[in-house]
């Protein structure tokens, strides 16, 4: 019995453990051979386990290449996490997540290279992709929305842009420049993180006659 379908439904620490160390040779391999040679006797060989502890943890190799882009997100959203918990101000919060955002895609660049092998191999049984452009793009989009939202309450941020189209337009500047780095291997990408940061940053920020004092309020009448 594999250890997601046990009962209580929790892994052990070993089990959990042992999945990562799989995930990770799968990357690895697929990183170095490419999707079509990224096979589980291969990935089972990067392990240095056999095939049967991969078979014991896996549906097999569609479910392990799942695995490995679902961990990609995991492991992003464990990175940024603390980084994130220490701002208290809208604009920090901004700052430090497009920053670790790149940072976690410069520390995982092999990684997000063997993402990218999975995404544009990965078929379901009826020959569609596994994965479509869409795929979480709502959960992306919402924690970005909302710290958006707050630096408008706060008065921290122009009220003049929409906080979805503006999440939107962040994200796509970081999952291109994560689809850059992925095919180059020399590309700055703490330069892209500085100018990145500058520009949104810029972007936000209230109009110097939305902050001023003679500015009319809604309220004022006719």
């Amino acid at each position: 019995m594999r250890p997601e379908n046990e009962p209580s439904g929790q892994r052990s620490f070993i089990e959990e453990a042992r999945r990562r160390q799989i995930i990770a040779a799968a990357a690895e391999v697929l990183a170095d051979e490419g999707y079509g040679r990224a096979t589980l006797a291969r990935i089972a060989r990067q392990a240095g386990i056999s095939k049967g502890v991969i078979s014991y943890h896996f549906d097999g190799k569609d479910d392990l290449m799942r695995q490995v882009v679902i961990h990609l997100f995991v492991a992003g959203a464990e990175f940024m996490g603390p980084r994130l918990a220490e701002q208290h101000t809208a604009t920090d919060i901004l700052r430090t997540y497009i920053a670790t955002n790149l940072e976690y895609i410069k520390a995982e660049r092999r990684f997000l290279g063997a993402m990218v092998e999975v995404v544009l191999n990965l078929r379901d049984p009826d020959g569609t992709p596994a994965f479509s452009p869409s795929d979480g793009e709502k959960e992306m989009l919402a924690p970005l929305a909302e710290i958006l939202r707050g630096g408008q309450e706060s008065g921290e941020f122009s009220s003049d842009f929409d906080e979805t189209i503006m999440a939107r337009l962040i994200r796509d500047a970081i999952d291109g420049a994560a689809g850059r780095a992925a095919r180059d291997p020399d590309l700055d990408l703490d330069t892209h993180a500085e100018q990145m940061v500058r520009v949104f940053l810029a972007a936000v920020q209230p109009s110097p006659y939305e902050s001023s004092p003679l500015a009319p309020s809604e309220d004022t009448d006719d």
